[in-house]
């Protein structure tokens, strides 16, 4: 790739600076599907040829720009720092604050949101590509290691980047903004507690969320077998490929039936898409039957259904850019933490309460853990053995 010189109005830099805003600008509402040579070139309203004279092609343009989203989520994490620097170290000012960087995060940076989710999504789908999202990990250590430890939380940073990476993913659902911010703040407190040695706080509001989440649920597919089987070979595409990779020919080799039997059932792209959402919507909110063994959070604990948390990553992702989907962004975000709330249950003393506060925090915490080691990234799993420690006790 040809080097630019940063010279102000250098016009070779003006045209890097827009097709690589014009990705981050497509990733927001298109996502990987939607990034194309064309598609680029058509957004930053430059020839498409531009991008092979600067970029080479689309695979460096399509670093670069997630390199660019980076600098600029750096830039925002160091205004946070800087403006929190006279902020007194009291512990009970972490939970307002946690929810009001998640909601600016979310909502006033929404474009390198959706830019970094696309590096860990690409990371998760390749393995040789996971240099965006370790540059992305970086980031979040750097932002959070000096945070958590001003308010005392310093030896616990690994579980609040991982709860920081879950509840942002929820937050990008759109649903009711009051009550998805006022909720968000509920949950953040629930961290507070927890720290405290307290659990089974009141949670007035997601139980609000949550039986409005029930009401709200579409009606199940009335699928005959060979279709569910089909939907769910579709869930297993999305989880493998990502959203470009969801072909009706990829789909009948994954199901191992012929493409006219896929065709039949699912004509469109847009029918294969929802069957898919369908399938690992079914699978996420679903309730878990029968009891769960003691767990260890430690050493080499198995993902929980990996081919389902991504397809599940994938396909929250859908929600979040697509307003078709908006009736399923309730029940994302509200009617989750069955599964872990009975492996939190596991390690709390067994005289303890549970609230549904606490299931959606460690849910969220799981998903941010479990998403960052599919990602390939190291984690250090006795920080959240040390989260859970005050719960071990009456």
């Amino acid at each position: 790739m040809k080097q630019q010189s940063a010279e102000p109005g250098d016009v070779g830099v003006t045209t890097v600076n827009r097709l690589e805003a014009s990705v981050i600008a497509l990733w927001e509402c298109e996502g990987a599907a939607g990034v194309s040579a064309r598609a680029a070139a058509l957004h930053a309203d430059i020839p498409t040829s531009s991008i092979y004279h600067h970029f080479g092609g689309m695979d460096q343009l399509v670093r670069r720009a997630s390199h660019a989203a980076c600098i600029q989520a750096r830039e925002w994490a160091m205004r946070q720092l800087a403006a929190l620097d006279t902020l007194p170290g009291d512990p009970s000012f972490f939970a307002p604050l946690l929810a009001t960087l998640i909601d600016d995060w979310c909502e006033q940076q929404r474009p390198l949101a959706f830019a970094w989710r696309e590096a860990q999504a690409q990371a998760m789908r390749n393995p040789t590509e996971r240099g965006p999202a370790e540059e992305w990990a970086a980031l979040w250590r750097d932002f959070w290691t000096p945070l958590c430890a001003h308010f005392g939380f310093g030896e616990l940073t690994g579980a609040v980047m991982a709860l920081f990476d879950g509840e942002s993913s929820l937050h990008l659902l759109r649903w009711r903004r009051p009550l998805d911010r006022a909720v968000l703040e509920e949950t953040c407190r629930t961290w507070t507690e927890w720290s405290s040695g307290r659990s089974g706080a009141a949670a007035p509001l997601r139980t609000m969320a949550r039986t409005a989440a029930v009401a709200g649920q579409p009606p199940e597919p009335a699928w005959d077998q060979m279709t569910q089987h089909i939907a769910t070979a579709a869930a297993a595409t999305v989880a493998q490929f990502g959203l470009p990779g969801l072909t009706h020919r990829a789909v009948a080799k994954a199901a191992e039936v012929t493409l006219g039997m896929v065709s039949s059932r699912f004509r469109s792209s847009a029918e294969l898409l929802r069957a898919a959402f369908e399938s690992t919507y079914r699978r996420t909110v679903a309730p878990l039957e029968g009891e769960l063994p003691a767990m260890s959070l430690s050493g080499t604990m198995a993902l929980p259904d990996e081919v389902a948390l991504k397809a599940s990553f994938e396909l929250m992702l859908v929600v979040a850019r697509d307003p078709t989907f908006a009736p399923f962004a309730a029940q994302l975000r509200y009617l989750r933490g069955r599964t872990s709330g009975r492996y939190l249950k596991a390690w709390m003393h067994p005289d303890r309460s549970l609230s549904v506060a606490d299931t959606a925090l460690f849910s969220s915490i799981m998903a941010g853990r479990s998403r960052a080691k599919l990602c390939g990234q190291q984690i250090d799993e006795s920080v959240f053995e040390r989260m859970l420690a005050p719960l071990s006790t009456p």
